[in-house]
């Protein structure tokens, strides 16, 4: 039940003068976590939980959520500019983001993600807000075999990103599953592909591989070519400002509903993750938008599907828990830790007894995403120059700071190593024609995939589990619809040109 004069009363409270300074203090630390590669918003709150301890509950609930929520657009910065996502939900946003840059428009993908991504989350929220009845009641349908289809879907995206042919994108896609069964085996603890190497018995991590693929790739590419990222002769003749980003995103409303649903969906079923909700909005962008040819190769539709999700994931995830205790993601595990050290239960208690911490966190991550917006837009220009300078001049930063960051994910040597070998392997990959993006998708769901049909085929009497369900049967079907779309719009294209 909605309590206007206790959520008047928690706005007040983040809309007085401390309450400003500490959402302002937030937004800026998570912008900055969110931006550097290596770091992250569940990283900028574990720094800031120890000084929340002298807080009440409901102040430290909104330096927490501002620092999460403005993460998100800060790691949008650096995979626009430098084809490096600040975080792996970021990652979506290279495919158009970065061919942007190169062609001289990172200002107006800068201005389109901000736009974007505060749109996103407010409608993520107040979709979240809306519907928690009906959403508690959908996220308790789902189980092994709808997590298992959730995450084919997200592979299944494997055949129709841009980058090189379909043939080079699914086996690229097969190589990053391939390497996500390094380590330990999920369901028997056994040991598999890790050649005696202490380091791979926890698997290959992610983030240093996507450093390596995206960022320390680009850079030996660039120092190759001995050119800027933004090709001069082009910048100069199309209209790179942050406003065009601005009309773009507002000219496509539509669109920015239709994603900021699906990321809100995604959001709210535990362990599916930000990134599979942002391939996926960028999924159905490229197939529902009109004059989807340039999907790719640096379309502002691209850049604003990704972003809408990735935001409004984040008012989905926290759905299942604050209402089930459940994290929907691991920036709301480290929310929930934060709430049990300032003694709130989650459950039914928490929308009994503590709605105002509720209330808080919802505009706390609305708020963060307004001054998010306006911090980058006024600075989006100045950003946008990083791309007309010469590589040598940048790229031996760039690379120690890829090195730097992974490194500090777990102080761990092993990781740099994983930077390395993967920034070589992302260098021919490009050179060739093969989509890193795809290795990435299959590295990410890989293990996911496999745990969740493994304790199907346990659990719901074999194969047949997967389609005895109603929510796993409309998955299949759009996987189906998502993978064979394609085929039949370049079929009737061909059709009507033949007419």
């Amino acid at each position: 039940m909605f309590d206007l004069d206790l959520f008047l009363k928690t706005l007040g409270i983040m809309l007085n003068l401390r309450g400003i300074l500490i959402l302002l203090s937030g937004t800026v630390i998570g912008m900055i976590f969110g931006a550097i590669p290596g770091l992250s918003g569940v990283t900028a709150m574990v720094v800031l939980i120890p000084m929340t301890f002298s807080m009440d509950p409901v102040t430290a609930m909104l330096l927490l959520g501002a620092a999460y929520g403005a993460a998100t657009y800060g790691g949008a910065v650096p995979a626009i500019l430098i084809n490096t996502p600040g975080e792996p939900p970021n990652a979506a946003t290279v495919l158009d983001g970065f061919p942007m840059s190169q062609q001289g428009k990172s200002g107006t993908a800068l201005g389109a993600a901000a736009t974007a991504s505060t749109l996103g989350g407010f409608l993520g929220l107040i979709v979240t807000f809306c519907f928690i009845p009906v959403m508690a009641k959908f996220v308790m349908a789902f189980s092994y075999p709808e997590f298992f289809m959730m995450t084919f879907f997200g592979l299944s995206i494997i055949a129709i990103l841009g980058e090189g042919t379909l043939l080079k994108g699914l086996a690229a896609g097969g190589l990053g599953i391939l390497l996500s069964c390094v380590g330990y085996d999920p369901m028997t603890s056994e040991l598999r592909y890790t050649f005696g190497i202490q380091y791979l018995w926890d698997g290959i991590e992610v983030v240093p591989a996507l450093f390596g693929l995206l960022a320390i790739g680009e850079v030996m590419d660039l120092l190759v070519k001995k050119k800027p990222i933004a090709d001069h002769k082009r910048s100069k003749a199309e209209n790179s400002g942050v406003w065009s980003g601005i009309k773009a995103t507002l000219k496509q409303p539509f669109l920015v509903i239709r994603c900021s649903s699906i990321g809100t969906i995604i959001g709210a079923i535990p362990g599916v993750g930000g990134t599979v909700a942002g391939f996926i909005s960028y999924m159905h962008a490229k197939q529902t938008c009109r004059n989807n040819e340039n999907f790719g190769n640096g379309d502002v539709r691209g850049v604003i599907a990704s972003e809408a999700a990735n935001d409004a994931k984040e008012g989905g995830a926290l759905l299942p828990t604050l209402a089930f205790g459940i994290p929907g993601s691991a920036g709301m595990a480290v929310f929930l830790g934060a709430l049990t050290l300032h003694g709130i239960d989650t459950g039914q208690d928490i929308f009994l007894v503590n709605m105002d911490v509720v209330y808080m966190l919802l505009i706390s991550l609305l708020g963060c995403h307004i001054v998010a917006a306006m911090i980058g837009l006024s600075l989006a220009d100045k950003m946008a120059l990083l791309t007309k300078i010469r590589p040598v001049l940048f790229a031996p930063i760039l690379f120690l700071v890829c090195l730097i960051g992974s490194f500090a994910l777990r102080n761990s040597i092993g990781d740099v190593m994983v930077t390395l070998i993967f920034g070589l392997l992302g260098y021919e990959m490009r050179k060739f024609g093969f989509s890193r993006i795809a290795l990435i998708l299959g590295l990410l769901l890989g293990n996911m995939a496999e745990l969740s049909f493994r304790q199907t085929l346990m659990t719901e009497a074999g194969v047949m589990g997967f389609f005895t369900r109603p929510i796993s049967v409309i998955l299949f079907i759009l996987i189906l619809l998502s993978v064979f779309l394609p085929f039949f719009q370049t079929y009737w294209r061909r059709r009507k040109n033949e007419e």
